[in-house]
């Protein structure tokens, strides 16, 4: 079977290296110029297996109005009049019940077990290098009712096999002598001993050398990519010049996937969710980051990853629902930048830039996988804040569903349509 992959990021590769190893042959289309650009470039660097409660919940719900009045917030929602915002926004509002919240969660929890087996036999398999290691992952929560929430979550997980660890704001710190936030501040933490760091950009880039040298898979690189649609069907994708023909297309494009998806003639429940990053170093290895760590209210995570040129800790936060916009907001950077200084002894100075870049969310905060409306085009995005961590599954997913294999964990809880 010849696949096209849409789509050359972290979830895009690991599909194309899912569907080689299978034994299909491969082509993979991107307008950007190298593989791994866009959200696989500088997200937050976690790999959060357990981590997985969705954004849309009875606590986010509570929190809507602040989110909506306040411009400084860490998650800032820009209402607009556009039709298909708007029908996100209802189905995000129903998403935001305890039912679906666990419902959600142990669906997550699934996929992201399968993510965490997968990206081990991939790591093995290819002999990659991105960084990797077992950290450990530490939630520190400011406020006394998210901290309330994040110890029924944690108390939930537990149930469906979650490790995780609730401490008190003093036990904080003690788990983490990295961390540079006053004595006081925090109301308590949630701690798990298992979870992992790595760094997609470095995965794309050792990955995409990896499949280049598969004589049955190849690019097609640098121009937009735009579908060509006979009867209905799905039957080639333009690219570079050239018609790209295949037996089935895999759309992985992240943000990009709605619209590629109307330009099909059918909606995805997708909206962009932009964020920014800063990869520091810190002034000394004494200051550096033992294990990861989420500023749970501040909505900014820290991952310290040990690079052959010495220690940097990515610091990643701040979600803008605010359309396809990637200009870059120097007061959200700043957000970012004051809110590492406050918890962090880093040198700000060591990157005076920053990055930013746009997420594929949707409103119950699952990725949509499986077959779309149009014959021959399968998806797989939509992946969120959690691209990182879930996309070595959904390529495993993908891989079964399309050849009609039995999959590996329920597929209807991220069906197109659910």
């Amino acid at each position: 079977m010849r696949v096209c992959v849409l789509g050359a990021g972290v979830v895009g590769l690991a599909t194309a290296w899912a569907l080689g190893e299978a034994g299909c042959e491969v082509v993979i289309a991107d307008a950007e110029t190298k593989p791994g650009q866009g959200a696989s470039a500088g997200n937050g660097a976690q790999l959060s297996y357990n981590f997985v409660a969705p954004f849309a919940s009875p606590d986010t719900l509570r929190h809507l109005p602040a989110l909506l009045l306040d411009p400084a917030a860490p998650i800032r929602i820009a209402p607009r009049f556009d039709l298909d915002f708007l029908r996100w926004n209802l189905a995000f509002l129903r998403a935001c019940t305890g039912r679906m919240e666990r419902e959600t969660t142990v669906a997550q929890l699934a996929l992201a077990a399968l993510s965490r087996t997968e990206l081990d036999r991939l790591e093995a398999a290819a002999g990659l290098h991105f960084y990797r290691r077992v950290a450990g992952k530490l939630v520190v929560y400011r406020e006394a009712n998210s901290f309330a929430a994040a110890r029924r979550q944690a108390e939930r997980q537990r149930k469906v096999g979650a490790e995780q660890i609730v401490l008190d704001g003093a036990a904080c710190l003690q788990q983490e002598p990295g961390l540079r936030i006053a004595p006081g501040v925090l109301h308590g933490g949630v701690y798990t001993p298992s979870e992992e760091l790595g760094d997609s950009a470095a995965f794309c880039e050792g990955l995409a050398a990896k499949l280049a040298q598969r004589n049955s898979i190849s690019f097609a690189l640098g121009s937009r990519v735009e579908p060509v649609l006979r009867g209905g069907k799905l039957v080639a994708v333009r690219a570079n010049d050239t018609e790209i023909a295949a037996d089935c297309f895999v759309l992985c494009l992240g943000s990009g996937s709605a619209a590629f998806a109307r330009a099909c003639g059918f909606r995805l429940p997708i909206q962009s969710m932009k964020g920014y990053s800063f990869t520091f170093r810190p002034r000394d290895r004494s200051a550096a980051l033992r294990h990861s760590v989420t500023d749970a209210d501040r909505k900014i995570v820290f991952a310290p990853l040990d690079r052959p040129d010495g220690p940097v800790i990515r610091a990643a936060g701040v979600a803008d629902l605010v359309g396809d916009d990637r200009r870059i907001d120097p007061k959200r950077l700043d957000a970012v930048r004051r809110g590492t200084a406050d918890a962090l002894d880093v040198d700000l100075d060591s990157d005076p830039t920053g990055w930013a870049g746009l997420r594929p969310a949707t409103p119950d905060s699952r990725p949509i996988v499986g077959p779309s409306p149009i014959p021959a085009l399968f998806l797989n995005t939509g992946h969120g804040a959690l691209g990182w961590t879930l996309a070595c599954g959904t390529a495993r997913l993908t891989t079964e569903l399309l050849l009609g294999q039995e999959p590996s964990v329920r597929a209807a809880d991220f069906a197109f349509g659910r």
